[in-house]
């Protein structure tokens, strides 16, 4: 997997989307999540504008910084159910609502286009309203029958929908946390 060219701001490490899923990869967006060497990928506005490139949805032109506390918000709730599920626990009460408040605003911005029969989207007016799809592919993952793929890397903490046939994926992505997991392990094996 490839690195994305996002702007460290002075941070070492690198963001991937390993999540599988776009909900799984905004909430990836925060490396170490609860570590001391946490750091927020999503901290300036042109990273908003690549990652939403980046996964395939329409970006701004610009992001006003003002409009990264929604962004930052949208991906708490989405982190709020989202983290138990992959931890095969369930989301307290006050994350679902948390999240259900996106998700009703998300909703309402969706329609069925005249002409192609197909769901289309409002024109976004502000920067959350281009994390739509997000906050419903994050309810599809919660509510759908898949949500035992959903894990969460032993190594990082990331979470991703296990893609696999025999469903036996165990790291956010093999060359960095696998591995290292696999030295450690042999380390301690032979110490």
């Amino acid at each position: 997997m490839e690195a994305l060219d996002l702007d460290p701001v002075g941070y070492t490490g690198t963001y991937k989307l390993i999540g599988g899923r776009w909900s799984l990869d905004l909430v990836n967006t925060v490396s170490w999540p609860g570590k001391d060497r946490e750091h927020d990928w999503l901290a300036t506005p042109g990273n908003v504008i690549a990652w939403l490139a980046a996964v395939g949805l329409p970006a701004p032109e610009t992001v006003p910084v003002s409009d990264l506390d929604d962004v930052r918000h949208i991906r708490s709730a989405v982190a709020g159910i989202l983290t138990p599920v992959c931890n095969w626990e369930k989301p307290s009460p006050g994350a679902v609502e948390a999240f259900n408040r996106h998700l009703k605003r998300a909703q309402g911005q969706r329609r069925i286009d005249p002409v192609e029969l197909r769901w289309a989207w409002k024109p976004p007016e502000a920067v959350r309203s281009f994390f739509n799809p997000v906050v419903l592919d994050a309810a599809e993952l919660v509510a759908g029958e898949r949500n035992g793929r959903l894990k969460n890397c032993p190594g990082c903490g990331w979470l991703f929908e296990d893609q696999t046939r025999n469903g036996r994926r165990r790291w956010c992505d093999m060359a960095d946390c696998g591995s290292r997991a696999k030295a450690r392990s042999y380390y301690h094996r032979t110490k």
